[in-house]
């Protein structure tokens, strides 16, 4: 606790220290929504004009943000909606200056150099500034990824945050989507949309995890942010990389467009590695199979005013349909599907060890060629191709209110759905029967309400209340004809090992009724205040996850034979209404006694279903001075903090399960440097220092409460 009111009185010290200097606009802009304009006036001789009016004007919605010049004729205009802007400077004595298609992009300063001329009439100046290819006032790792480049670059899939593939430093993280900055765990990144919290803390990942296509359709993206390394204190709850995206909104033109992408196997060539084994009696040569994948992606947007230059809507919807059949198979077909002729031996007892062929042991066990082949008939129907999909929707209604000229309200929802029967299991060729490929199924729902204030010109906060569910649930698929069944009409997981691998039955990590059903809550405010050379930035942050897991792994139980000829036994046995089981031990004494074939069996057992709450709390502080015109410091320090639950079934006997440790010290000061070696924005030097925190994710606290020991 000493530590907490530590850093909390070290950030009021900062406040009150930066609050006693004098106010003017140069300093630099970094936001996880928003962009800024920024630069220098000077006459036609290079001296400086102090005191110069700036304007900065949206062209899409009509909003106008202003600002002046300083002593050193430098002006900085930040929280500016990423779009097109004109930018309009007069000063006293000087003809006016105008620069048009003036882009701002999220996250970074586009720089207006203006030159003003002595003489009568304005001076209108055609100019397609862009944000800025390398930015020479940031210490940090960073690259824009804009409209132009989502609409063009081609991607399978289309999920917008693979895009950041293609940034610095970043490469895949595993085989399911996610990605590694730095080489550090893809669980340990940070994604924002809106400034929203995109993260489930189940599982650390993007909301809906990796095995829908996307939880937010790319045609709602404008355009994001990759933040690699060395970024401010405002980003926390994060020790890999900082995805930020900022989505469209409607404006004074209506605009929309309609898309549809198809993606088919057919135009696709075969994988020398996927193949498969022909039932006996063909051959058992492996032949190339091109498992049938056909993918329909389709949807469309519109934008607009509501009232011109006040109040403006947009709407997203994005559907997909998939289909994508896959094939049952065994890993050894030609030993699965092979024949098996009952024959007596010269003798079954003694037992003569591993001597037997499969139809001597059969015999010996009491069962005949009808039995046996009623057996290899079901185990034959397990395989084959399974129907499967994978569909799902997105709606995207967004509202911007510009309620007067200094409080901008955005308002937006997102809705995903999505489901996949038979799904879970995604290869062209599993080896499980055709009923234990398990359904899969995602319910998202966002929404965000962001109210951003101007108090003064030098003094902007920006307030943001986010409420999120991500609700994850998978269930089994029905038992297939023949198939042994509980009371309960399902089926346990069986596994068949050895040279005629398959597993079959329900898999022994379904049902997952909630896995998890994941809610949460996220307030967050940030004031941004220009003093002499700095732009100080103040936020404080808190997010509460509720997650709901009903899950019992291996509670239908689960059986394992180490041999084909066990499990058609103990079938056989089962649906004749053997009296006693087919196989048989010797107790102590040498009688045989009679038991099952099986050589393991598992079954889960007590609650189902855990729920708990945590609480991440983040309060930062953020310095940028340019300390000289080509040098600028970048300082910071945040404080984490993520509360932990109480354990719910502590044991007794291990005191250690009675509670959590809580981490309450988590300072991380940020410093870095940028410095522009020339001074025409071609090459910079950077460099940084940090300490960045992750979250310790819920997954691992719903072991902690579970395992108790």
């Amino acid at each position: 606790m000493k530590r907490i009111a530590s850093g909390v009185r070290f950030l009021a010290i900062l406040l009150a220290v930066f609050g006693i200097l004098p106010p003017t606009r140069d300093s630099q802009a970094q936001s996880t929504t928003d962009g800024a304009v920024g630069g220098t006036v000077t006459d036609q001789s290079g001296a400086v004009v102090p005191n110069a009016s700036v304007a900065a004007k949206n062209l899409g919605t009509g909003s106008s943000s202003a600002g002046t010049t300083d002593g050193s004729g430098r002006f900085l205009i930040i929280h500016l909606q990423p779009g097109t802007f004109s930018i309009e400077i007069t000063a006293t004595g000087f003809a006016g200056f105008k620069a048009t298609s003036i882009t701002v992009e999220v996250g970074r300063v586009t720089g207006i150099d203006a030159t003003l001329n002595v003489k009568a009439q304005t001076e209108t100046v055609v100019a397609t500034a862009e944000a800025p290819v390398i930015t020479t006032d940031r210490a940090d790792l960073t690259s824009n990824i804009n409209d132009i480049s989502i609409n063009n670059l081609p991607i399978n899939g289309r999920r917008w945050s693979t895009f950041a593939l293609g940034t610095p430093g970043a490469v895949p993280d595993g085989g399911f989507g996610l990605v590694s900055f730095r080489g550090v765990s893809g669980l340990l990144n940070n994604n924002t949309v809106d400034g929203g919290d995109n993260n489930q803390a189940f599982f650390a990942e993007e909301k809906g995890r990796t095995r829908i296509s996307y939880s937010i359709s790319e045609s709602s993206i404008r355009e994001f942010q990759v933040n690699t390394s060395n970024y401010s204190a405002e980003y926390g709850r994060s020790a890999g990389g900082v995805v930020n995206a900022v989505t469209k909104s409607g404006t004074n033109r209506m605009h929309g467009e309609a898309f549809w992408f198809y993606r088919s196997s057919d135009f696709g060539a075969f994988n020398p590695f996927q193949t498969i084994v022909p039932r006996p009696p063909a051959p058992s040569t492996p032949i190339p199979v091109k498992p049938e994948d056909k993918r329909h992606q389709f949807g469309g947007n519109i934008g607009g005013p509501i009232i011109k230059d006040k109040l403006f809507f947009f709407f997203n919807a994005d559907q997909q349909k998939r289909n994508f059949p896959g094939v049952a198979n065994a890993s050894s077909p030609a030993a699965f599907f092979a024949p098996i002729t009952v024959a007596a031996p010269t003798t079954c007892t003694p037992l003569p060890p591993a001597t037997l062929t499969e139809g001597q042991t059969l015999f010996c066990r009491g069962i005949t060629q009808a039995q046996t082949d009623q057996a290899l008939g079901f185990l034959q129907s397990l395989t084959g191709v399974v129907p499967r999909t994978g569909d799902q929707l997105l709606l995207f209604p967004k509202i911007d209110w510009n309620i007067d000229a200094k409080h901008h309200l955005s308002l937006e929802y997102n809705r995903m759905r999505w489901s996949s029967p038979a799904g879970i299991q995604t290869g062209g060729v599993v080896f499980r029967g055709q009923e234990s490929f398990g359904n899969d199924f995602v319910k998202d729902d966002t929404a965000i309400a962001r109210l951003v204030s101007t108090l003064t010109p030098t003094m902007i906060n920006e307030f943001r209340f986010q409420y999120g569910r991500d609700f994850e649930f998978e269930n089994t698929q029905g038992p297939i004809a023949g198939e042994p069944v509980s009371f309960k009409g399902i089926s346990p997981q069986i596994t068949i090992s050895g040279s005629a691998g398959i597993v079959f039955g329900k898999p022994n990590f379904l049902d997952r009724r909630a896995f998890p059903d994941e809610h949460s809550y996220e307030l967050a405010d940030t004031f941004s205040i220009s003093r002499g050379k700095h732009l100080f930035k103040f936020g404080a942050d808190i997010i509460r996850f509720h997650d709901l897991n009903d899950n019992l792994f291996q509670e239908s139980g689960a059986y394992t034979y180490s041999k084909r000829v066990d499990f058609i036994s103990d079938y056989v046995a089962a649906v004749n209404n053997f009296p006693q089981p087919a196989c048989t031990t010797t107790a102590p004494g040498g009688t045989p006694v009679p038991v099952p074939c099986y050589s393991n069996f598992n079954q889960g057992f007590g609650p189902t279903a855990f729920e708990f709450t945590t609480l991440d709390y983040g309060l930062f502080a953020q310095d940028d001075w340019r300390i000289l015109p080509r040098l600028t410091l970048n300082l910071g320090l945040r404080w984490d903090y993520e509360k932990l639950p109480d354990p719910q079934i502590p044991n007794t006997l291990l005191p250690a399960t009675s509670g959590f440790p809580s981490d309450k010290n988590n300072l991380g000061p940020r410093a870095g440097f940028a410095w522009d070696l020339t001074g025409r924005g071609k090459s910079v030097v950077r460099g940084g220092y940090g300490i960045y925190y992750g979250r310790i994710i819920n997954s691992t606290i719903s072991n902690a409460i579970t395992n108790t020991g």
